[in-house]
């Protein structure tokens, strides 16, 4: 849809909206997080017809575990997104934009969002398993006393989660994370693109398959791409951090790890890695 009359979302006339609904194409960036979210955000940014989030506010940190258990109360969910991110998606569409939001917060959203929006596409971005726990304990993930924390998706079954170190857990959070997206997409499989991150950030070719399903009709030059992909995004930061945060500087890579701690990781990954055509 392409507006031609209002410059503020407080115009929009009742007919616009109906019709916004009906055929606005916003994009939504699916993954666990620690996955290439905040890296994408920036390449989007060169794009002037694309209007780009990572994690838009409010980014509802405190709302995922609560969808993720409640998927039953549909039109409660709806409305929880429909309120966060209405004014942000009006706007987008009355500048001609694109909405594209790269936020994991969203993942347990997507239903609803498919059926607020029906022409919502959807970019599942997969990460090495070994990658993103890395990446996830360096950022302290189920070890903060943190809002993050208390929002973040967990088993229903307090016990056998308590039980679970730091690898486990986040290695089913993996898996889980992945396996209702994949759920998701049986159900809508022209409206998906799948993506590796280790894919997107080392071959320019990739990107333009990324902003050809987007719908954006701007291009860089390969230069500019290959300086895009070697700047570091969403680098662990350890700045004045209260004592209710355990991030770490460093950590070993996958690689380096013990074969006690993989084999904890591939109890719960293996079959979805195996999905994606990750080694473990």
């Amino acid at each position: 849809m392409k507006n031609v009359d209002f410059k503020h979302i407080h115009h929009i006339s009742t007919s616009y909206l109906s019709n916004f609904y009906a055929s606005y194409q916003p994009v939504f960036i699916l993954n666990t997080g620690r996955s290439g979210s905040a890296f994408v955000n920036n390449l989007l940014h060169h794009f002037p017809d694309v209007k780009s989030y990572h994690e838009a506010p409010p980014n509802m940190f405190l709302q995922s575990n609560y969808a993720y258990h409640n998927q039953e109360k549909n039109e409660v969910l709806k409305k929880m997104f429909e309120v966060a991110r209405i004014e942000l998606l009006l706007d987008a569409s009355i500048k001609n934009k694109i909405y594209v939001e790269s936020n994991q917060c969203l993942v347990f959203f997507i239903y609803q969002i498919k059926a607020l929006f029906p022409k919502a596409k959807f970019v599942h971005l997969t990460r090495h398993p070994g990658r993103f726990v890395t990446s996830a304990i360096k950022k302290g993930w189920h070890k903060n006393d943190s809002v993050w924390e208390y929002g973040r998706v967990k088993m229903e079954d307090d016990k056998r989660w308590m039980g679970l170190s730091q690898i486990e857990r986040l290695g089913w959070v993996w898996s889980e994370t992945h396996s209702y997206i994949e759920d998701f997409k049986s159900l809508h499989a022209n409206d998906f693109l799948t993506l590796k991150l280790e894919d997107l950030t080392t071959k320019p070719a990739y990107i333009n398959i990324l902003l050809k399903f987007i719908g954006s009709e701007n291009r860089l030059d390969e230069k500019k791409i290959v300086s895009i992909m070697q700047r570091k995004i969403n680098e662990v930061k350890i700045v004045d951090e209260p004592k209710n945060m355990h991030k770490l500087a460093t950590y070993p890579k996958y690689s380096n790890w013990s074969v006690p701690d993989k084999d904890e990781l591939k109890k719960f990954v293996s079959e979805s890695a195996s999905l994606y055509q990750y080694e473990m």
